[in-house]
């Protein structure tokens, strides 16, 4: 680890792909970049995802021979945007999202592979794509990093795999999965995903000479004469102050783990975040203190979430997502009332907008608290969070030989759902869901169980005992702060731009305001607005 510097050309506070690509591309212009990060480890939010980016008009699509446009990317994205943001700022993320990732192949070990099989999350509007924009990478020796392999922020799992592989095995079917193979991988040092997409930019941004320093938080920007040219951190030993002489780079991550700020801006009563505990608005706090203009903050990438009682990670509880889960024959997902209230195989950004609908005539959100409902064959073939099948039921997943008893014990209407399930048994035995259309879309279908036939997302409810664990509303991350050009140059409440401050990743406005395109988006836009940034620095 290098002495903290008190003078730099670029100061980037943030270990995530964002702030890691702007630190990568402000170093390749040959500028030198310090790199601040407030946890003990590196990595943020981006080692515990999968590591996946979404590029439209992508060079890997185009050499597998399948077909995509700017022109239809840039319908997708301006309808899932609902008229929030700017032209321009969507237009800079489909004009430089793949220069980006020419950038970050040619000064990393990066490789990709496009998902053809992975289609966008709203696949029936008009611009989608069927397959092929999300780009997985491979996996990374993490050995490389030397002393700082270490320092490299575990995932959840510590499981070494790539996102494909994953597909291929089932995040669900976990006896499915080359357990021998990943057990080799472990030994060796080498990780997955997200862990090798930020293992991979660290090890170009290290090669490049910039430095990163851990457990130093940034508190406060240092703004001279309406230019932001500086930071003061906190460390073991006091405030530092740094002067940034080109600028400083905004990458710190959302205010999910903020309660008194997901309260004042969020508006629902989102109570779980998948992040790392650090996300907790810091960078949010410094930019309203420089008068930064702020938008898209009711935004989160929302998601439904199941916690295993005890789970933990960071020190704080571990809520983990529900994709596959959801999808799979065998379960529904029902309200208080026991109705179901949208496709149990969407996408999580949607579903989880549809767990925060308000009921006005009630006074009181529809759909929370809900339930993920399934049959003991259900349980007996996937994995529910840390319950395996071969696993005792564990406390936290009540479990009822009968509907009405299991109703009964988490405070579902019984009648609800006994008349809920029917219903779904009905059409579910042919294959069909004409309340909500689940398994209609190629999305749905690339979830779901393919060993499952007719249809491997729709099968009734059969024999007991029956189980459900409760979803809590929660988020990948949230989605605003402050709102930026298409040079990802920070704005100031007067309309201008304040000189010398730059945002990317789940700390800025998202260049997607209320839309989640696809499986990742949100790593794409960070990283795209990272590179702008580093760029725009760069040019001076």
């Amino acid at each position: 680890m290098h002495e903290l510097p008190r003078r730099t050309d670029v100061v980037v506070v943030g270990t995530g792909a964002a702030g890691l690509t702007a630190a990568l591309t402000a170093a390749a212009a040959g500028l030198q970049v310090t790199i601040l990060e407030k946890a003990p480890v590196i990595g943020g939010t981006t080692v515990v995802s999968g590591g996946s980016i979404w590029a439209p008009a992508n060079r890997w699509l185009a050499d597998a021979g399948v077909p995509d446009s700017r022109d239809d990317a840039l319908t997708y994205l301006r309808r899932l945007a609902l008229d929030r943001v700017p032209d321009r700022v969507i237009e800079a993320f489909v004009d430089q999202v793949n220069p980006m990732l020419d950038l970050v192949v040619a000064r990393t070990g990066l490789r990709f592979t496009p998902n053809l099989e992975h289609p966008d999350y709203q696949p029936d509007l008009p611009g989608a794509h069927p397959g092929g924009r999300t780009l997985q990478s491979d996996l990374f020796d993490a050995t490389v990093l030397g002393e700082l392999r270490g320092k490299l922020r575990p995932t959840h799992s510590t499981v070494p795999v790539t996102k494909l592989e994953l597909d291929q095995w089932g995040m669900d079917t976990l006896d499915r999965w080359d357990w021998a193979l990943i057990a080799e991988r472990a030994a060796k040092g080498v990780v997955g995903m997200g862990a090798a997409l930020v293992g991979e930019l660290l090890y170009g941004c290290l090669r490049l000479g910039a430095t990163v320093h851990t457990d130093t938080r940034a508190v406060r920007l240092r703004r001279t004469g309406g230019r932001v040219d500086g930071i003061t951190v906190a460390t073991g030993d006091g405030e530092v102050e740094i002067l940034a002489q080109r600028g400083v780079v905004l990458a710190s991550g959302g205010f999910e783990w903020d309660p008194a700020m997901v309260g004042q801006f969020l508006g629902v009563p989102m109570d779980a975040p998948a992040s790392p505990p650090a996300n907790a608005g810091d960078g949010l706090r410094m930019v309203m203190e420089v008068g930064a203009a702020l938008g898209n903050m009711s935004e989160a990438w929302w998601g439904p979430m199941v916690y295993a009682a005890g789970d933990t990670y960071d020190g704080a509880p571990l809520f983990r997502p529900t994709s596959g889960l959801r999808a799979l024959p065998g379960g529904i997902i029902v309200n208080r009332h026991g109705r179901r209230f949208s496709n149990e195989a969407m996408n999580y950004n949607d579903l989880g907008k549809a767990m925060a609908t308000f009921d006005p005539i009630r006074y009181e959100y529809a759909n929370l608290p809900c339930w993920l409902v399934f049959d003991d064959r259900f349980r007996s073939s996937y994995s529910v969070a840390t319950a395996t099948p071969d696993a005792p039921t564990p406390g936290w997943m009540a479990t009822a030989p009968t509907l009405a008893e299991l109703a009964g014990a988490v405070g579902i209407d019984p009648d609800g759902l006994a008349d809920q399930v029917a219903e779904f048994n009905r059409h579910a035995a042919q294959g069909r869901d004409p309340q909500f259309g689940r398994g209609t879309t190629v999305y749905d279908r690339y979830r779901g169980d393919p060993a499952v036939s007719p249809h491997r997302n729709l099968r009734p409810l059969g024999d007991g005992p029956y189980y459900a664990v409760r979803l809590h509303l929660g988020c990948l991350g949230t989605k605003g702060g402050p709102l930026c050009d298409e040079h990802g140059q920070v704005r100031d409440v007067d309309g201008g731009l304040i000189d010398g401050l730059y945002a990317c990743g789940n700390v800025a406005a998202s260049p997607f305001g209320p839309g989640y395109p696809g499986a990742g988006a949100t790593l794409a836009a960070g990283m795209t607005y990272g590179y702008l940034s580093g760029r725009s620095l760069a040019a001076g």
